[in-house]
């Protein structure tokens, strides 16, 4: 399978992204394949620490690597991971991607942690691929504090002493969907945070919120990776409500099989829009 770090140049190359989908259960991910196999377009799937408690990224890992020896294209990655020693377990069992977020940090440990974090994981296996954060990007109905905002100097102050491949930034994304228009990608901002590290990947939290256009424009101009969570679960929750009051089954799977194919359509929209060049 084509290396990661490829598959994002490429990307950078084209001017398209990968959708990396959290995953709250099981079945997501079985939406997940379904779609990358109709489709044949790569993604990543990854787990923050709490689906990771739930669902135990192990067992994810080994679902991922049946479906890459059957030719899918699916990349896994650990999201917001603030527990290096877990880190260290899931670079040594395979994972291909590992983000290590010490935002909550104060700047200085952070950055020292990070570049340890970094030092460790390349000794491991130099192939896998580490996203950093150092801005705390917040959540939906949080006040917008633009100097919470990544600014170029920053960035290239903290990519040049750790040694990340890859950088969350934070400009103006928030993790959840609003209902108000209160999004507004800085998209400015992160022209400059490009302009000084060219060779840097980047990626976008809080995807589920942005509108279409936003997330072109990111992409146009260098985002590799943008993270889908909110939409997939309201989405799952919405068809299941739906199919519960639909059939009087005792069989688990007569409600969650039509529940996974709808996902799945919403899914292979993202991918088909993430891989369509941007002009």
């Amino acid at each position: 399978m084509t290396p990661l770090k490829s598959v994002f140049q490429n990307c950078i190359d084209q001017h398209t992204a990968l959708p990396s989908f959290n995953l709250d259960s099981f079945e997501i991910y079985q939406a997940v394949e379904k779609a990358v196999t109709k489709t044949g377009l790569p993604c990543l799937v990854q787990l923050s620490p709490n689906e990771d408690s739930f669902l135990e990224a192990e067992k994810i890992c080994l679902l991922v690597k049946k479906a890459n020896l059957h030719g899918l294209p699916i990349y896994l990655n650990m999201d917001h991971g603030n527990n290096v020693d877990r880190l260290l377990t899931l670079a040594r069992f395979g994972f291909d991607m590992l983000h290590f977020d010490g935002s909550k940090m104060d700047y200085p440990t952070n950055l020292s942690t990070t570049k340890y974090f970094v030092e460790k994981i390349k000794a491991i296996n130099p192939e896998i691929l580490i996203e950093a954060e150092f801005n705390h990007i917040n959540l939906v109905g949080s006040a917008i504090d633009e100097s919470s905002y990544t600014t170029p100097e920053s960035a290239l102050d903290f990519i040049n002493q750790t040694k990340a491949d890859i950088l969350a930034v934070s400009i103006g994304n928030l993790h959840g969907v609003s209902t108000q228009a209160e999004e507004r990608l800085n998209i400015s901002l992160f022209s400059q945070i490009k302009s000084v590290l060219p060779n840097t990947f980047f990626t976008l939290h809080g995807g589920s919120g942005i509108s279409s256009d936003q997330i072109d424009s990111a992409i146009k101009l260098g985002i590799v990776k943008i993270n889908i969570n909110t939409d997939l679960r309201l989405a799952f929750l919405k068809e299941l409500r739906h199919q519960l009051t639909l059939q009087q089954s005792e069989k688990i799977y007569d409600y969650f099989i039509p529940t996974i194919d709808q996902l799945s359509v919403l899914i292979e929209q993202r991918l088909i829009n993430f891989h369509q060049p941007k002009s």
